[in-house]
C-alpha cells in the first residue's frame, strides 16, 4: 500500500492478492483512492485491466490526441506505451491486473487488434457477467456492499468468465515471457528456436497476444525493466552500469523510459510517488519477470 501523511497523499494504492486459483491470470486486485486533490500523472505500457468505478472518474489521453471517458465498469486495455490521465478529487476505483494469459482467457480479444484505449465491460464479457459488474457499482453507491465485498464480487466475475486458451496459444504466450524474461537484450533467434512455427507466424502470434512484434517487445520491457531498476534506492554501481549499457547512449535510454512509462529516469525517484512505480512493483505486476538473468545475482533474489 502506498502510504505516507494522509494530507499530503494525491491518491492510494490498496494491493490485494489474486486468489489462488486466479493467479496463472492475474497479476493483482487493486483499490485506488484519490485525495482531495485531482490527480494528473501516466499509465505506463502495462496490462490489461477490469475496472470498476465507485465515485468520481477521470480520463485518459490517447496517442491520437482524444480524451477518453470510461463507463462505470471498463476494460482499460494493455498498453504498448504510457499514456496520460487524471482523476477527479476523491475518486475510489476498484480493479483487477490481468496478465497476458488473463487477457486472453477472459476477452478473447487480439491485443494487436484492442490496446492503448478503453472499452466498456460488455465489449469483452458476456452481457450477464457485465450486468453483474455494473450492478456491483450501483450496489457499492447505495452502501449494500462494502468495497472489499465488491473486489472479491469482481475477482468471481473474471473466475467465471475465464476461457483457458488452447496449449499452443499458451505456449506461445509463456514462451514469450520467459524469453522477455531472461536478460535485457533477448534475442529474436532465441525465441524463434523456442517456438515450433515459421518466422512469419511467431511474428503474428506474438503480435497477436502481445499487441507488437518481438523487435517492439523488447525495446519495451528493456525501457519498463530499466525504468524499475533504477528507481531502487540501493540499486549496485555493477547493475546500474549493465542497465546503461542496454541501450545506445544516455540520451536513447531517456527517450525509451519516456516512451514506456511517461518518466525519465531523474523522475523515478525512490521517494516519489507515481503510478509507474506501483504497477511495476512487484505487487502490481507479475507478467515478465522485471529482475531476469544474471540481475537476480546481483539483487540477492538467488
Amino acid at each position: 500500500m502506498n502510504r505516507g501523511q494522509e494530507a499530503e497523499e494525491a491518491y492510494r494504492f490498496e494491493w490485494v492478492k489474486a486468489p489462488p486459483d486466479l493467479t496463472d491470470y492475474v497479476n493483482s486486485l487493486y483499490i485506488l483512492r484519490a485525495g482531495s486533490n485531482p490527480v494528473d500523472d501516466v499509465m505506463p505500457a502495462y496490462s490489461g485491466q477490469l475496472v470498476l468505478t465507485l465515485r468520481g472518474g477521470g480520463d485518459m489521453e490517447f496517442s491520437d490526441g482524444n480524451r477518453a471517458h470510461p463507463s462505470p465498469a471498463f476494460f482499460q486495455c494493455p498498453f504498448t506505451q504510457a499514456h496520460p490521465f487524471t482523476l477527479v478529487p476523491h475518486t475510489l476505483m476498484l480493479g483487477v491486473s490481468l496478465n497476458f494469459r488473463g487477457w486472453t482467457a477472459l476477452t478473447g480479444l487480439p491485443v494487436n487488434e484492442y490496446c492503448d484505449k478503453y472499452i466498456p465491460a460488455e465489449k469483452a464479457l458476456p452481457a450477464e457477467l457485465a450486468e453483474e459488474a455494473h450492478a456491483i457499482v450501483g450496489r457499492c453507491k447505495s452502501g449494500e456492499m462494502e468495497e472489499a465485498d465488491a473486489l472479491d464480487a469482481l475477482a468471481d466475475i473474471v473466475r467465471r468468465g475465464l476461457k483457458p486458451p488452447s496449449d499452443r496459444h499458451l505456449q506461445v504466450i509463456d514462451t514469450t515471457l520467459e524469453w522477455l524474461s531472461a536478460s535485457l537484450k533477448p534475442k529474436i533467434e532465441d525465441l524463434q528456436d523456442a517456438l515450433p512455427y515459421s518466422e512469419r507466424q511467431v511474428q503474428r502470434l506474438v503480435t497477436r497476444f502481445f499487441g507488437q512484434p518481438p523487435v517492439r517487445l523488447i525495446r519495451r520491457y528493456r525501457a519498463v525493466r530499466a525504468a524499475t531498476l533504477l528507481a531502487m534506492p540501493d540499486l549496485a554501481p555493477k547493475l546500474e552500469a549493465e542497465i546503461r549499457e542496454a541501450f545506445y547512449d544516455q540520451a536513447h535510454m531517456i527517450k525509451e523510459i519516456r516512451h514506456f512509462t511517461g518518466r525519465t529516469p531523474r523522475r523515478l525517484q525512490p521517494k516519489e510517488q507515481s503510478v509507474v512505480k506501483e504497477t511495476l512493483a512487484p505487487d502490481g505486476y507479475s507478467s515478465v519477470d522485471l529482475f531476469g538473468g544474471n540481475q537476480d545475482e546481483e539483487l540477492g533474489k538467488k
